[in-house]
């Protein structure tokens, strides 16, 4: 029998030879023959270093290893995904809203959901309920008829086709054909915890980020039917998608978001009648529900671990102080939106209140859906575009400026709180750290709350914070150059 060591091996091989024929600059090195930004000393100096052979080989061997790692790691949890009784977590809930709705019943009440929960999946107990909007009902409701294990297969290749829109969405707006620039874009993109995360666990947040992508590429090329019929159907995940329908109306592009509150619409009436529901009841059984997934550990702002948005960093600072961290929370929210929009006035300013839509304005809008609304693990797929955004931003200095310390600390900042949401923070630090203690009893050490366990808040700050920065600094050098 042939050990799993020997695949490893044969994989590691085939990773080396693929990356070796694709890292290639082309046309970039002509480009960049005359780059003022390579030839500072500061860049010089580490050209050299980084060309010394055995400096190169570490390189080359470490990202190797990491994509062999990825790939493997991959590979072993489609394969676990696959065999019986497999975790389903996340997945689970999604199947009973259908198993639910194909019986006419309502799966946003309350006892309904918990009781056929127990008795599709045997796990019984407090379930925390069906949070979702009624819009996602018909989007679910394939799954209802077909068996748990194998509705969870096909939602396992569902998210691999998904993943792999992602990729190609992502190299589509980078703006180099450089084979090895689009190499380390597509290992950028998969390494973001949330790309496998989702997988794992069998969540939709990938979809929306699949759907919100691609909206934006097809927003681009004035697709506005299409890009609206992909929002209204990304909306089904409110706290992801619903922002963009805002930045689509101050962008006066009408009919991409007439068509997506007709399709959101739409469905929300169709989830409402496959469920047997009226709008008031629903109002009710939703608000019910709520409160009651309030008092969830995996929710709560005081306990959560996993959570990645900015509404828990005050309160796990101040947790016997719950007004006064919630007005904080309130008001660094509210700087953060006020200093995107203050980006965006400019933008608009500069360009004749354009109705184009450009790359900065759609990270940022991406990176406040994670940072203002609840988001957890899964939600960090919405970082792709912020990859995407800060690649393009280092061509641009490359090509067009010359070295600045203080542009380049920032952008190395942004790539640093980028690398906090992968597997390395969230999977082997935070999650081997947290098994120490009883997570939901509160039992967690508050040094630990404030600083490991909140990394992830706090990079998606710095990532917000460092892409608007690199935004806002860029404006004029990029309006003078067009003309």
């Amino acid at each position: 029998m042939i050990s799993f060591g020997f695949w490893n091996l044969i994989i590691v091989i085939l990773v080396a030879l693929v990356l070796k024929n694709n890292w290639r600059l082309d046309d970039e090195k002509a480009a960049w023959k005359n780059s003022l930004f390579l030839k500072s000393s500061v860049i010089q100096r580490l050209i050299q270093f980084f060309r010394q052979p055995i400096v190169n080989f570490f390189i080359q061997a470490g990202v190797v290893l990491v994509v062999t790692r990825f790939l493997c790691y991959t590979g072993w949890l489609v394969y676990f995904l696959n065999q019986p009784n497999p975790p389903l977590w996340d997945f689970q809930w999604y199947y009973v809203a259908s198993k639910l709705a194909h019986q006419h019943l309502s799966p946003f009440n309350v006892e309904i959901f918990n009781q056929s929960f127990c008795t599709i999946t045997k796990v019984c107990g407090f379930i925390p309920p069906f949070v979702y909007p009624p819009n996602i009902i018909p989007l679910i409701w394939f799954l209802g008829y077909f068996s748990l294990n194998t509705a969870f297969k096909i939602s396992i290749v569902m998210h691999i086709l998904a993943i792999g829109l992602t990729l190609w969405g992502a190299n589509i707006l980078l703006e180099s054909k450089s084979l090895a620039l689009r190499t380390i874009c597509t290992i950028s993109v998969a390494l973001i915890y949330g790309l496998v995360r989702d997988l794992q666990v069998g969540n939709i947040a990938i979809f929306i980020a699949v759907l919100i992508l691609w909206m934006f590429i097809l927003a681009r090329k004035h697709q506005d039917i299409t890009a609206g019929i992909c929002l209204g159907l990304a909306v089904c995940k409110p706290t992801l998608a619903a922002l963009f329908i805002l930045y689509f109306l101050l962008k006066r592009r009408f009919t991409l978001v007439f068509v997506s509150l007709f399709t959101a619409t739409s469905l929300v009436f169709i989830g409402l009648v496959l469920t047997g529901n009226s709008f008031t009841q629903f109002l009710s059984d939703a608000s019910h529900g709520f409160s009651l997934w309030l008092n969830d550990p995996s929710v709560s702002p005081y306990l959560s671990i996993t959570r990645l948005d900015l509404m828990v960093v005050v309160p796990r600072l101040f947790p016997n102080k719950p007004f006064f961290a919630k007005l904080l929370s309130n008001l660094i929210v509210l700087i953060l939106v006020g200093l995107v929009g203050w980006y965006w006035y400019l933008q608009q300013s500069l360009t004749a209140w354009s109705k184009k839509i450009y790359l900065p304005e759609m990270v940022l809008v991406s990176c406040l859906s994670i940072a203002i609304n609840y988001s957890q693990q899964t939600s960090s797929v919405m970082l792709v575009p912020a990859v995407v955004f800060l690649l393009n931003d280092l061509l641009y200095q490359i090509r067009h400026c010359k070295f600045s310390r203080k542009r380049m600390s920032v952008w190395l900042a942004g790539v640093c709180c980028l690398a906090v949401q992968t597997a390395v923070i969230h999977g082997w630090l935070i999650g081997s750290l947290a098994n120490r203690w009883n997570v939901k009893a509160g039992e967690l050490p508050y040094i630990m709350k404030v600083t490991i366990f909140a990394l992830p808040s706090y990079a998606i700050l710095g990532i917000t914070l460092s892409i608007l920065v690199l935004a806002i600094s860029s404006l004029h050098q990029k309006y003078i150059l067009k003309f």
